[in-house]
C-alpha cells in the first residue's frame, strides 16, 4: 500500500513539472530594537569616519610624494651642477692651461723650484 501511495505523488508530480510549494505559516515582520537601531549608527558613523580618514590619508601621501619627487629633482640638478663645476676647477688648475696662462702673461716655469709632496 504504500508503494500505491508513493506512485500516485510521483504520478501528479510528474503531470505538474514542479513540486508543491510549502506555504509560509504566519511569517511576522520583527522590529528593530533601539539598541539594535544604536549599534548599526554607531557603526556606519565608524565606517564613514573610517573611509573618510583612508581618502585623507591618500591625497596627503600622494601630495607628499609629489614633493619628495621635486626634491629629488633638484638634488639631482644641484649635483650634476656640482659635477660640471668640478670637471671646469680640474681643467682650469691642470698642468696644460696654469703653463698656458703663464705664458700668455710672460711668467716662466723653473722645474728646479717644482716639488710635488705626497702624503
Amino acid at each position: 500500500m504504500v508503494s500505491n501511495t508513493a506512485r500516485k505523488l510521483s504520478n501528479e508530480q510528474a503531470k505538474t513539472g514542479r513540486a508543491p510549494k510549502a506555504q509560509p505559516v504566519g511569517v511576522a515582520k520583527v522590529t528593530w530594537s533601539p539598541f539594535e537601531r544604536s549599534l548599526v549608527l554607531v557603526g556606519s558613523i565608524v565606517t564613514l569616519f573610517l573611509v573618510i580618514t583612508l581618502l585623507s590619508t591618500k591625497v596627503t601621501m600622494n601630495s607628499r610624494q609629489h614633493h619628495l619627487q621635486d626634491l629629488q629633482n633638484q638634488i639631482t640638478r644641484v649635483k650634476n651642477s656640482n659635477t660640471s663645476a668640478h670637471q671646469e676647477i680640474a681643467e682650469l688648475t691642470s698642468q696644460t692651461n696654469l703653463k698656458a696662462a703663464a705664458h700668455k702673461y710672460g711668467l716662466t716655469d723653473k722645474i728646479s723650484n717644482v716639488r710635488n709632496i705626497d702624503k
